[in-house]
Protein backbone atom coordinates (compact mmCIF):
# COMPACT_ATOMS: atom_id res chain seq x y z
CA UNK A 1 0.00 0.00 0.00
CA UNK A 2 1.27 3.02 -1.50
CA UNK A 3 0.20 6.25 1.06
CA UNK A 4 1.40 9.64 0.43
CA UNK A 5 0.62 12.68 2.53
CA UNK A 6 0.18 15.51 -0.22
CA UNK A 7 0.33 19.27 0.20
CA UNK A 8 0.80 21.06 -1.94
CA UNK A 9 -0.31 18.41 -4.56
CA UNK A 10 -3.50 19.59 -6.55
CA UNK A 11 -6.78 17.75 -5.47
CA UNK A 12 -9.75 17.18 -7.35
CA UNK A 13 -13.24 18.74 -6.45
CA UNK A 14 -14.61 15.32 -6.29
CA UNK A 15 -12.07 14.24 -3.74
CA UNK A 16 -13.05 17.27 -1.24
CA UNK A 17 -16.95 16.06 -1.75
CA UNK A 18 -15.84 12.67 -0.83
CA UNK A 19 -13.89 13.43 2.19
CA UNK A 20 -16.25 16.41 3.14
CA UNK A 21 -19.66 13.51 2.99
CA UNK A 22 -17.21 10.87 4.94
CA UNK A 23 -16.36 13.37 7.94
CA UNK A 24 -19.98 14.04 8.30
CA UNK A 25 -20.52 10.06 9.09
CA UNK A 26 -17.95 10.79 12.60
CA UNK A 27 -19.87 11.84 15.35
CA UNK A 28 -17.37 13.70 17.23
CA UNK A 29 -16.04 15.99 13.86
CA UNK A 30 -17.99 19.58 13.58
CA UNK A 31 -19.73 18.60 10.29
CA UNK A 32 -20.80 21.82 9.90
CA UNK A 33 -17.84 23.16 8.86
CA UNK A 34 -16.46 20.67 7.07
CA UNK A 35 -17.52 21.82 3.67
CA UNK A 36 -15.90 20.56 0.48
CA UNK A 37 -15.14 24.31 -0.25
CA UNK A 38 -13.76 24.69 3.52
CA UNK A 39 -11.53 21.86 3.57
CA UNK A 40 -10.18 23.06 -0.16
CA UNK A 41 -9.22 26.14 1.13
CA UNK A 42 -7.42 25.03 4.34
CA UNK A 43 -5.55 22.62 2.17
CA UNK A 44 -4.73 25.32 0.18
CA UNK A 45 -3.65 27.21 3.12
CA UNK A 46 -1.13 25.63 3.89
CA UNK A 47 -3.57 24.79 6.71
CA UNK A 48 -4.59 21.08 5.98
CA UNK A 49 -2.95 17.30 5.25
CA UNK A 50 -4.39 14.66 3.18
CA UNK A 51 -3.26 10.85 3.27
CA UNK A 52 -4.01 9.56 -0.07
CA UNK A 53 -3.99 6.40 -1.11
CA UNK A 54 -4.21 6.68 -5.10
CA UNK A 55 -6.94 8.64 -5.65
CA UNK A 56 -8.88 8.00 -2.19
CA UNK A 57 -8.64 10.09 0.94
CA UNK A 58 -7.41 7.82 3.82
CA UNK A 59 -6.75 10.64 6.34
CA UNK A 60 -7.55 14.48 7.05
CA UNK A 61 -6.31 16.81 9.38
CA UNK A 62 -6.86 20.41 9.66
CA UNK A 63 -6.05 23.71 11.56
CA UNK A 64 -9.24 26.22 11.89
CA UNK A 65 -7.84 29.69 12.33
CA UNK A 66 -9.34 30.81 15.78
CA UNK A 67 -7.63 34.38 16.23
CA UNK A 68 -4.55 36.36 15.03
CA UNK A 69 -1.62 33.78 15.86
CA UNK A 70 -3.93 30.88 16.38
CA UNK A 71 -4.54 27.65 14.92
CA UNK A 72 -7.03 25.35 16.60
CA UNK A 73 -5.91 21.71 15.24
CA UNK A 74 -9.14 19.81 14.74
CA UNK A 75 -9.55 16.02 14.97
CA UNK A 76 -7.83 13.39 13.07
CA UNK A 77 -10.04 11.83 10.65
CA UNK A 78 -8.66 8.17 9.06
CA UNK A 79 -11.01 6.21 6.90
CA UNK A 80 -12.64 3.33 8.67
CA UNK A 81 -10.59 0.68 6.66
CA UNK A 82 -7.18 2.08 7.68
CA UNK A 83 -7.45 2.46 11.22
CA UNK A 84 -5.17 1.17 13.81
CA UNK A 85 -2.21 1.13 11.78
CA UNK A 86 -0.53 3.72 12.84
CA UNK A 87 -1.87 6.69 10.20
CA UNK A 88 -2.67 9.17 12.93
CA UNK A 89 0.84 9.33 13.88
CA UNK A 90 1.58 10.20 10.21
CA UNK A 91 -1.03 13.09 9.51
CA UNK A 92 -0.26 14.63 12.99
CA UNK A 93 3.42 14.94 11.68
CA UNK A 94 2.26 16.38 8.41
CA UNK A 95 -0.07 19.05 9.91
CA UNK A 96 3.03 20.23 12.27
CA UNK A 97 4.60 20.78 9.80
CA UNK A 98 3.05 23.11 7.25
CA UNK A 99 4.13 26.79 6.73
CA UNK A 100 0.73 27.99 7.78
CA UNK A 101 0.46 25.89 10.76
CA UNK A 102 4.34 26.17 12.05
CA UNK A 103 3.58 30.04 11.83
CA UNK A 104 1.04 29.74 14.72
CA UNK A 105 0.12 28.88 17.85
CA UNK A 106 -1.16 25.56 17.23
CA UNK A 107 -3.45 23.81 20.33
CA UNK A 108 -6.24 21.33 20.27
CA UNK A 109 -8.36 20.83 22.22
CA UNK A 110 -9.81 16.79 22.71
CA UNK A 111 -11.99 14.68 24.92
CA UNK A 112 -10.01 11.70 22.85
CA UNK A 113 -7.51 9.67 25.06
CA UNK A 114 -6.14 8.22 22.18
CA UNK A 115 -5.78 11.63 20.86
CA UNK A 116 -4.10 12.59 23.63
CA UNK A 117 -1.40 9.62 23.10
CA UNK A 118 -1.04 10.44 19.73
CA UNK A 119 -0.52 14.00 19.97
CA UNK A 120 2.05 13.90 22.47
CA UNK A 121 4.23 11.42 20.39
CA UNK A 122 4.45 13.83 17.87
CA UNK A 123 4.58 16.54 20.01
CA UNK A 124 1.93 17.89 21.45
CA UNK A 125 1.83 18.80 25.19
CA UNK A 126 -0.80 18.68 27.53
CA UNK A 127 -1.48 21.83 29.15
CA UNK A 128 -2.42 22.05 33.14
CA UNK A 129 -2.82 26.11 32.84
CA UNK A 130 -5.62 26.91 30.26
CA UNK A 131 -5.14 30.23 30.54
CA UNK A 132 -2.01 30.67 28.90
CA UNK A 133 -0.53 30.96 25.89
CA UNK A 134 -4.08 30.56 24.35
CA UNK A 135 -6.72 32.75 25.87
CA UNK A 136 -9.44 30.83 27.43
CA UNK A 137 -12.01 32.13 25.32
CA UNK A 138 -10.60 30.31 22.29
CA UNK A 139 -10.18 27.20 24.56
CA UNK A 140 -13.25 26.58 26.41
CA UNK A 141 -15.82 27.88 25.26
CA UNK A 142 -19.21 26.27 24.43
CA UNK A 143 -18.72 22.36 23.70
CA UNK A 144 -20.44 19.36 23.61
CA UNK A 145 -20.01 18.36 27.21
CA UNK A 146 -20.49 21.88 28.93
CA UNK A 147 -23.04 24.11 27.39
CA UNK A 148 -22.25 27.68 28.41
CA UNK A 149 -20.58 30.92 27.17
CA UNK A 150 -18.49 31.35 30.18
CA UNK A 151 -16.71 28.59 31.84
CA UNK A 152 -14.50 29.99 34.47
CA UNK A 153 -14.41 26.94 36.02
CA UNK A 154 -14.78 23.13 34.62
CA UNK A 155 -15.24 19.72 35.86
CA UNK A 156 -14.20 18.28 33.03
CA UNK A 157 -11.12 19.62 32.41
CA UNK A 158 -7.60 17.70 32.71
CA UNK A 159 -10.12 14.58 33.58
CA UNK A 160 -12.10 13.84 30.31
CA UNK A 161 -10.99 17.07 27.84
CA UNK A 162 -7.60 18.04 27.43
CA UNK A 163 -5.91 20.85 26.11
CA UNK A 164 -2.93 19.80 24.04
CA UNK A 165 -0.27 22.99 22.98
CA UNK A 166 2.77 21.93 20.01
CA UNK A 167 6.05 21.94 22.22
CA UNK A 168 8.41 25.23 22.05
CA UNK A 169 5.27 27.86 21.13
Amino acid sequence: MALTCLFPAPISKGVWHVLSTALGYEPKIDSERNTPENLQDLYQRSLAALLMDGNVPVGFIAAWPVAEGFVEIGSVWIHPDYRHQGLSHQIYDAILLLKGVGQQIAFGVTTNPISVHVGHRVGLEVMENWDTPVPRNLTCGPCELVRSENQPTCEKRNKTCWLRIRKNT
